[in-house]
Protein backbone atom coordinates (compact mmCIF):
# COMPACT_ATOMS: atom_id res chain seq x y z
CA UNK A 1 0.00 0.00 0.00
CA UNK A 2 2.87 2.58 0.73
CA UNK A 3 4.96 1.22 -2.70
CA UNK A 4 1.24 2.57 -4.33
CA UNK A 5 0.99 5.41 -2.82
CA UNK A 6 4.63 6.79 -3.07
CA UNK A 7 3.71 6.08 -6.90
CA UNK A 8 0.94 7.76 -7.04
CA UNK A 9 2.98 10.96 -5.82
CA UNK A 10 5.39 10.31 -8.22
CA UNK A 11 3.09 10.28 -10.75
CA UNK A 12 1.62 13.58 -9.35
CA UNK A 13 4.82 15.69 -9.23
CA UNK A 14 5.65 14.20 -12.73
CA UNK A 15 2.28 15.70 -14.68
CA UNK A 16 2.65 18.92 -12.58
CA UNK A 17 5.84 20.35 -14.56
CA UNK A 18 4.05 19.30 -17.74
CA UNK A 19 1.21 20.92 -17.71
CA UNK A 20 3.58 24.54 -16.48
CA UNK A 21 5.60 23.74 -19.04
CA UNK A 22 2.33 23.89 -21.85
CA UNK A 23 1.46 27.42 -21.00
CA UNK A 24 4.87 29.24 -22.27
CA UNK A 25 4.46 27.08 -25.17
CA UNK A 26 1.34 28.35 -25.84
CA UNK A 27 2.42 31.76 -24.73
CA UNK A 28 5.14 31.98 -27.59
CA UNK A 29 2.87 30.79 -30.58
CA UNK A 30 0.55 33.50 -29.93
CA UNK A 31 3.66 36.16 -29.44
CA UNK A 32 4.74 35.21 -32.66
CA UNK A 33 1.16 35.54 -34.73
CA UNK A 34 1.02 38.79 -33.28
CA UNK A 35 4.26 40.53 -34.18
CA UNK A 36 4.21 39.81 -38.16
CA UNK A 37 0.70 41.87 -38.35
CA UNK A 38 2.23 45.08 -36.36
CA UNK A 39 5.62 45.28 -38.04
CA UNK A 40 5.40 44.04 -41.68
CA UNK A 41 3.34 47.69 -42.47
CA UNK A 42 6.02 49.92 -40.70
CA UNK A 43 9.15 47.94 -42.43
CA UNK A 44 8.26 47.76 -46.40
CA UNK A 45 7.76 51.17 -47.66
CA UNK A 46 6.97 50.04 -51.11
CA UNK A 47 3.69 48.87 -52.75
CA UNK A 48 3.31 45.72 -50.72
CA UNK A 49 3.01 48.16 -47.40
CA UNK A 50 0.06 50.05 -49.25
CA UNK A 51 -2.02 46.80 -49.95
CA UNK A 52 -1.36 46.26 -46.46
CA UNK A 53 -2.84 49.33 -45.14
CA UNK A 54 -6.09 48.79 -45.57
CA UNK A 55 -6.25 45.38 -43.63
CA UNK A 56 -4.95 46.96 -40.94
CA UNK A 57 -7.38 49.91 -40.72
CA UNK A 58 -10.23 47.80 -41.32
CA UNK A 59 -12.04 48.65 -37.69
CA UNK A 60 -11.38 52.71 -38.13
CA UNK A 61 -12.29 52.66 -41.76
CA UNK A 62 -16.45 53.14 -40.85
CA UNK A 63 -15.45 55.96 -38.61
CA UNK A 64 -13.02 58.96 -38.17
CA UNK A 65 -10.82 58.05 -41.75
CA UNK A 66 -14.02 58.15 -43.84
CA UNK A 67 -14.61 61.43 -41.86
CA UNK A 68 -11.28 62.74 -42.52
CA UNK A 69 -11.92 62.02 -46.41
CA UNK A 70 -14.91 64.12 -47.16
CA UNK A 71 -13.33 67.41 -46.78
CA UNK A 72 -11.07 66.48 -50.04
CA UNK A 73 -14.59 66.36 -51.75
CA UNK A 74 -16.03 69.36 -50.94
CA UNK A 75 -17.92 71.53 -53.30
CA UNK A 76 -16.54 74.43 -53.70
CA UNK A 77 -19.78 76.65 -52.27
CA UNK A 78 -18.89 75.19 -49.21
CA UNK A 79 -15.12 76.24 -49.25
CA UNK A 80 -14.62 79.77 -47.09
CA UNK A 81 -13.55 83.38 -49.11
CA UNK A 82 -13.89 81.96 -52.59
CA UNK A 83 -13.86 85.04 -54.41
CA UNK A 84 -10.88 86.46 -52.56
CA UNK A 85 -8.86 83.10 -53.48
CA UNK A 86 -9.80 83.17 -57.35
CA UNK A 87 -7.46 85.65 -59.34
CA UNK A 88 -9.68 87.71 -61.72
CA UNK A 89 -9.49 87.76 -65.25
CA UNK A 90 -7.57 91.09 -64.87
CA UNK A 91 -5.46 89.53 -62.49
CA UNK A 92 -4.32 86.78 -64.68
CA UNK A 93 -3.68 89.45 -67.64
CA UNK A 94 -1.71 91.64 -65.63
CA UNK A 95 0.65 88.32 -64.73
CA UNK A 96 0.66 86.84 -68.11
CA UNK A 97 2.15 90.55 -69.26
CA UNK A 98 4.92 90.64 -66.76
CA UNK A 99 8.46 89.69 -68.48
CA UNK A 100 10.87 87.21 -67.77
CA UNK A 101 11.45 86.33 -63.94
CA UNK A 102 7.97 86.96 -62.77
CA UNK A 103 7.08 83.29 -62.47
CA UNK A 104 7.30 83.59 -57.92
CA UNK A 105 4.82 86.35 -59.09
CA UNK A 106 2.40 83.80 -60.66
CA UNK A 107 3.02 81.22 -57.47
CA UNK A 108 1.65 83.78 -55.25
CA UNK A 109 -0.95 84.76 -57.26
CA UNK A 110 -2.23 81.13 -57.46
CA UNK A 111 -0.59 79.84 -53.85
CA UNK A 112 -3.83 79.86 -52.18
CA UNK A 113 -6.03 78.48 -55.22
CA UNK A 114 -9.58 77.04 -54.59
CA UNK A 115 -10.74 77.04 -58.45
CA UNK A 116 -11.34 73.30 -57.95
CA UNK A 117 -11.89 70.39 -54.70
CA UNK A 118 -8.52 69.34 -55.18
CA UNK A 119 -7.01 72.53 -53.59
CA UNK A 120 -8.86 71.56 -49.93
CA UNK A 121 -7.16 67.95 -50.37
CA UNK A 122 -3.90 69.11 -51.15
CA UNK A 123 -0.92 69.83 -48.36
CA UNK A 124 1.18 71.79 -50.76
CA UNK A 125 0.85 73.49 -54.04
CA UNK A 126 3.06 71.97 -56.43
CA UNK A 127 3.60 75.01 -58.97
CA UNK A 128 6.85 73.90 -60.93
CA UNK A 129 10.35 74.06 -60.65
CA UNK A 130 13.25 75.19 -62.77
CA UNK A 131 14.63 78.44 -64.38
CA UNK A 132 12.61 81.09 -65.34
CA UNK A 133 14.32 81.39 -68.96
CA UNK A 134 15.15 77.76 -70.56
CA UNK A 135 14.77 76.77 -74.49
CA UNK A 136 13.26 72.89 -72.55
CA UNK A 137 9.82 72.77 -70.74
CA UNK A 138 8.35 69.31 -69.48
CA UNK A 139 5.31 69.30 -68.50
CA UNK A 140 3.30 65.70 -66.55
CA UNK A 141 -0.17 65.35 -65.38
CA UNK A 142 -0.29 66.01 -61.61
CA UNK A 143 1.38 65.53 -58.36
CA UNK A 144 1.76 62.45 -56.56
CA UNK A 145 2.23 61.92 -52.83
CA UNK A 146 5.82 62.68 -52.43
CA UNK A 147 5.36 65.51 -54.72
CA UNK A 148 2.50 67.12 -52.32
CA UNK A 149 4.58 66.23 -49.26
CA UNK A 150 7.46 68.58 -50.58
CA UNK A 151 5.68 71.02 -52.87
CA UNK A 152 7.97 70.19 -55.98
CA UNK A 153 7.20 68.51 -59.53
CA UNK A 154 9.02 64.75 -59.95
CA UNK A 155 10.35 63.66 -56.65
CA UNK A 156 9.08 60.25 -56.24
CA UNK A 157 10.25 57.14 -58.17
CA UNK A 158 9.06 58.52 -61.61
CA UNK A 159 10.99 61.99 -61.11
CA UNK A 160 14.19 60.26 -60.10
CA UNK A 161 13.66 57.76 -63.71
CA UNK A 162 13.21 61.60 -65.23
CA UNK A 163 16.09 62.91 -64.08
CA UNK A 164 18.36 60.02 -65.02
CA UNK A 165 16.54 60.22 -68.53
CA UNK A 166 17.40 64.27 -68.95
CA UNK A 167 20.65 63.22 -67.57
CA UNK A 168 21.14 61.04 -70.31
CA UNK A 169 21.18 63.45 -72.93
CA UNK A 170 23.90 65.71 -71.25
CA UNK A 171 21.19 67.86 -69.69
CA UNK A 172 21.09 68.95 -66.14
CA UNK A 173 18.08 68.93 -64.58
CA UNK A 174 17.98 72.54 -62.62
CA UNK A 175 18.52 73.85 -66.30
CA UNK A 176 14.97 72.91 -67.52
CA UNK A 177 11.89 74.17 -66.41
CA UNK A 178 9.26 71.04 -65.10
CA UNK A 179 5.41 71.54 -63.83
CA UNK A 180 2.35 69.59 -64.27
CA UNK A 181 -1.15 70.58 -65.74
CA UNK A 182 -2.62 70.16 -62.37
CA UNK A 183 -1.12 71.55 -59.52
CA UNK A 184 -2.86 69.73 -56.68
CA UNK A 185 -2.78 66.10 -55.93
CA UNK A 186 -6.01 63.73 -57.54
CA UNK A 187 -6.86 61.36 -54.53
CA UNK A 188 -5.21 58.11 -54.91
CA UNK A 189 -3.09 59.49 -57.68
CA UNK A 190 -5.73 59.12 -60.19
CA UNK A 191 -6.18 61.11 -63.51
CA UNK A 192 -7.11 64.66 -63.39
CA UNK A 193 -11.00 65.22 -63.89
CA UNK A 194 -11.51 67.79 -66.85
CA UNK A 195 -13.09 70.40 -64.47
CA UNK A 196 -9.72 70.15 -62.84
CA UNK A 197 -7.42 70.41 -65.91
CA UNK A 198 -9.69 73.65 -66.77
CA UNK A 199 -9.43 74.78 -63.61
CA UNK A 200 -5.54 74.96 -64.05
CA UNK A 201 -5.15 75.46 -67.48
CA UNK A 202 -5.07 79.44 -66.64
CA UNK A 203 -1.97 78.87 -64.13
CA UNK A 204 -0.20 76.82 -67.16
CA UNK A 205 -0.77 79.11 -70.32
CA UNK A 206 1.03 81.71 -67.94
CA UNK A 207 3.61 79.29 -67.40
CA UNK A 208 4.13 79.02 -70.96
CA UNK A 209 4.08 82.50 -71.61
CA UNK A 210 6.53 83.51 -69.10
CA UNK A 211 9.05 80.67 -69.46
CA UNK A 212 8.86 80.99 -73.34
CA UNK A 213 10.33 77.51 -74.09
CA UNK A 214 11.64 76.70 -77.49
CA UNK A 215 10.69 72.67 -76.93
CA UNK A 216 7.82 71.17 -74.54
CA UNK A 217 7.86 67.72 -74.08
CA UNK A 218 4.53 66.18 -72.70
CA UNK A 219 4.33 63.09 -70.39
CA UNK A 220 1.56 61.23 -71.41
CA UNK A 221 -1.56 61.26 -72.39
CA UNK A 222 -2.79 63.93 -69.66
CA UNK A 223 -0.77 66.78 -70.37
CA UNK A 224 -0.64 65.94 -74.71
CA UNK A 225 -4.40 66.18 -74.74
CA UNK A 226 -4.82 69.17 -72.09
CA UNK A 227 -3.56 71.12 -74.72
CA UNK A 228 -4.76 69.65 -78.07
CA UNK A 229 -7.67 68.00 -76.95
CA UNK A 230 -8.38 66.59 -80.72
CA UNK A 231 -5.00 64.68 -80.57
CA UNK A 232 -4.24 60.47 -80.91
CA UNK A 233 -3.11 58.78 -77.99
CA UNK A 234 0.23 58.95 -76.74
CA UNK A 235 1.35 55.10 -78.29
CA UNK A 236 0.58 56.99 -82.13
CA UNK A 237 1.67 60.43 -81.51
CA UNK A 238 4.73 59.86 -79.11
CA UNK A 239 7.98 61.02 -80.98
CA UNK A 240 5.86 63.21 -83.44
CA UNK A 241 6.66 67.09 -82.82
CA UNK A 242 3.63 69.08 -83.51
CA UNK A 243 2.80 72.54 -82.92
CA UNK A 244 0.66 74.26 -79.97
CA UNK A 245 0.31 77.78 -80.91
CA UNK A 246 3.91 79.39 -81.36
CA UNK A 247 5.63 76.37 -79.34
CA UNK A 248 6.72 72.81 -80.78
CA UNK A 249 5.71 70.04 -78.63
CA UNK A 250 7.00 66.63 -78.21
CA UNK A 251 4.49 63.94 -76.65
CA UNK A 252 6.48 61.08 -75.01
CA UNK A 253 5.65 58.67 -72.27
CA UNK A 254 5.31 59.36 -69.01
CA UNK A 255 7.96 57.80 -66.38
CA UNK A 256 5.61 56.20 -64.40
CA UNK A 257 4.28 54.29 -67.25
CA UNK A 258 7.82 53.43 -67.95
CA UNK A 259 8.07 51.77 -64.52
CA UNK A 260 5.00 49.75 -65.30
CA UNK A 261 6.04 48.84 -68.78
CA UNK A 262 9.63 48.56 -69.36
CA UNK A 263 9.44 47.64 -72.83
CA UNK A 264 8.37 50.57 -73.76
CA UNK A 265 12.25 51.94 -72.53
CA UNK A 266 13.53 51.53 -75.70
CA UNK A 267 10.97 54.07 -77.98
CA UNK A 268 11.45 56.54 -74.66
CA UNK A 269 14.91 56.53 -75.43
CA UNK A 270 14.41 57.00 -78.64
CA UNK A 271 12.60 60.42 -78.01
CA UNK A 272 14.67 61.87 -75.79
CA UNK A 273 17.83 61.76 -78.02
CA UNK A 274 15.52 64.07 -80.18
CA UNK A 275 15.10 66.72 -77.00
CA UNK A 276 18.48 67.51 -77.15
CA UNK A 277 19.10 68.62 -80.51
CA UNK A 278 15.41 70.01 -80.67
CA UNK A 279 15.72 72.49 -77.72
CA UNK A 280 19.21 73.48 -77.35
CA UNK A 281 21.02 72.69 -80.92
CA UNK A 282 20.69 76.18 -83.20
CA UNK A 283 20.11 76.24 -86.66
CA UNK A 284 23.06 76.96 -89.09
Amino acid sequence: IQKEHKNEKLIQSLLTPAKRNVKPVEKKVQSVKEVPAMELPEEEDDDTAIMMRPIKAKPAETTKPAEKTKPAEMPLNQVPNQAELIPTEKESEAVSAVKAGSLEELRELYKDCMRCPLGSGRNKLVFGHGISQTPLMFIGEGPGADEDAQGKPFVGRAGKLLTKMIHSIGIDREDVYITNVVKCRPPGNRNPEPVEVASCMRILENQLKLVSPKLIVTLGNVPTRALLPDIQGITKVRGKPVQYKQWTMLPTFHPSYLLRNRTAMPLAWKDFRMIASMAFETAE
